[in-house]
């Protein structure tokens, strides 16, 4: 990471919900300079970095940490004050005079309150189950130019139609049906006194003037107008963080591509960022960062104008990783056939688990199914071969490791992550040696060979993380969620061609919404190389902006230093 840090790693949400059970006692905007104690739910969002902003040296690290009360108003208080208390937990807080923070001096947020003292009321609750119906996920769409905003053209069919198909199709595809999404409830545009410098005020208000009620498995999804593109506080895309498919949650974003939806959906499931890993000329060892965003192949990284594949580790944290698709690596020696992760047949997964319980996933990606653009449209030169992740804690629940690792003077420019055949890797401190035996269309042999230090496997959990759900009428009080702004994460992906600064300018394939090839042979005979074999270029940020219109990836959107990305459809 970057040492420059614009703001805490949480914004997303400042409206991280719940206006839980803070019992009548609401929090009240204190004087800033006079003792108040507040009584609410501890609300916790994540500010993330646009893609040029993390280029010249941004980065946020820490949640921005809220106490949110019934009533739906907030108060912002220092993360470092939270240490130690439960995201979800109603606390009564002392606060007295305002704290000098990044968040409020850059970006607009309202200032944090210095914290005298703190008490736990009540421990966050267990979360209720989605109600039968007919979707498990249901969306309510409105469309909302906060103050200082006025209607940009999107038309409100526009954002039911991507979410009722492309964002509904991915979703179900991934999970196996278990999650179903629908727009169950559509307004259009309507005008806030609220705006984005205060995100829970705007859901709150928004909520109020359509009726909207949280609950298990209830979205509430602002389509937040680009005119203008400067409006204060607000981000490309705000998602809150939730703990299962069942939360519920709010979220806004700024365009109606189907990955910006589903990766902010992602976000209300509980999902963190799919993330990389890079070490100086190793792969998992010395001097390394954690860049944000950076997987192109998967829907919770740089989602681009490709909904990529869940990675294993973020299915798996779902509970949605089909058992039948994985293999557990045993002790000893371990070969194993994997089928492409595209093809939704087969074995898919090897999972590796070391002495600590801290999963490895070895999944094989290639121009199948979702993945077919490795074939057709890879404008950034991505791999198809044998990838390595690690699970990981929010907000980086996802990591990528690179498997053939450049020098740190390199790292800007390399994003080509795949194993090479034939070269023995290190991983989990050397409890694990894998290796890449063959690649060919049809799956890939690998060969893990563990050491004594690696512990027995670890069962996979039944089930992801303990859903929590929204308060709703009548229901039971619910776990934490945790929230994430997206700025910039993904944008335009037309903004390339009008650039033409594209390293490769290929058309952007089609790619269906829900393929299934029958499962392949695992022994076919022709090798397969991988899809890149030179670096993308000197900066490739410069290319990503362009060609993916992915001018940001982050959700704290720097109103004052950048613009959002080109939108498709403008009157």
């Amino acid at each position: 990471m970057h040492a420059s840090r614009v703001l805490t790693r949480s914004l997303a949400t400042a409206g991280a919900v719940l206006a839980l059970c803070a019992g009548p006692a609401a929090v009240a905007h204190a004087d800033d300079s006079a003792a108040t104690t507040v009584v609410g739910e501890l609300v916790q969002a994540w500010p993330e970095t646009s893609l040029e902003g993390q280029h010249a040296g941004e980065s946020h690290e820490e949640p921005l940490t809220f106490v949110e009360g019934a009533d739906g108003t907030s108060v912002r208080i220092p993360t470092d004050a939270a240490a130690g208390l439960d995201v979800g937990s109603t606390v009564e807080v002392t606060v007295a005079g305002t704290a000098d923070d990044d968040a409020a001096g850059e970006h607009g947020y309202e200032p944090a309150r210095e914290v005298l003292d703190t008490r736990v009321l009540q421990e966050a609750r267990a979360a209720t189950t989605v109600p039968a119906g007919s979707v498990s996920n249901q969306v309510t769409v409105v469309m909302v130019a906060p103050a200082g905003g006025t209607p940009d053209g999107t038309e409100l069919a526009d954002v039911v139609d991507t979410v009722n198909t492309g964002v509904a199709g991915f979703w179900a595809e991934q999970t196996g049906g278990a999650v179903t999404v629908g727009v169950t409830a559509a307004h259009d545009w309507i005008t806030t006194a609220a705006g984005c410098t205060d995100p829970t005020a705007l859901w709150d208000e928004v909520a109020a003037r359509v009726g909207f009620v949280p609950g298990p498995g209830r979205h509430l999804l602002l389509y937040v107008t680009s005119r203008p593109q400067d409006l204060p506080g607000c981000s490309y895309a705000l998602g809150q963080v939730g703990t299962g498919t069942a939360s519920g949650g709010r979220l806004y974003v700024r365009d109606d591509l189907s990955s910006l939806i589903a990766h902010e959906l992602g976000h209300n499931f509980g999902l963190g960022h799919s993330s990389g890993l890079q070490c100086d000329g190793a792969v998992e060892t010395g001097t390394c960062r954690t860049a944000a965003y950076r997987d192109f192949y998967d829907v919770m990284g740089v989602s681009w104008d490709r909904t990529g594949s869940l990675t294993a580790a973020q299915a798996s944290r779902l509970g949605v990783l089909p058992a039948a698709a994985t293999r557990t690596a045993a002790a000893g020696t371990t070969t194993a056939t994997l089928a492409p992760l595209g093809a939704g047949a087969g074995t898919r997964v090897l999972r590796l688990t070391d002495a600590a319980g801290t999963d490895y996933w070895l999944e094989y990606r290639t121009a199948v199914g979702r993945d077919a653009w490795l074939a057709s449209d890879n404008r950034y030169r991505l791999d198809s071969g044998v990838l390595l992740h690690r699970s990981g804690a929010l907000p980086d629940t996802s990591l990528l490791l690179d498997g053939s690792p450049s020098a740190a003077a390199g790292w800007e420019a390399d994003l080509q992550t795949a194993l090479r055949p034939g070269v023995p890797v290190a991983v989990a401190g050397g409890q694990f040696t894998v290796t890449v035996d063959a690649l060919t269309p049809a799956g890939a042999t690998v060969t893990v060979v563990g050491t004594a230090a690696a512990s027995a496997p670890v069962p996979p959990a039944a089930n992801g993380p303990a859903p929590t759900v929204l308060p709703g009428s009548g229901a039971a009080a619910t776990r934490p969620l945790t929230a994430d702004a997206d700025a910039d994460a993904h944008a335009d992906a037309d903004a390339d061609a009008a650039s033409g600064t594209a390293p490769t300018p290929v058309p952007a394939a089609v790619v269906p919404g829900a393929v299934t090839p029958a499962a392949v042979p695992a022994t076919a005979a022709t090798p397969v190389e991988a899809a890149a074999t030179e670096p993308a270029g000197a900066a490739w940020t410069t290319p990503a902006l362009a060609a993916g219109g992915m001018a940001g990836l982050g959700g704290a959107a720097l109103a004052t230093r950048r613009v959002l990305p080109r939108l498709r459809r403008r009157a």
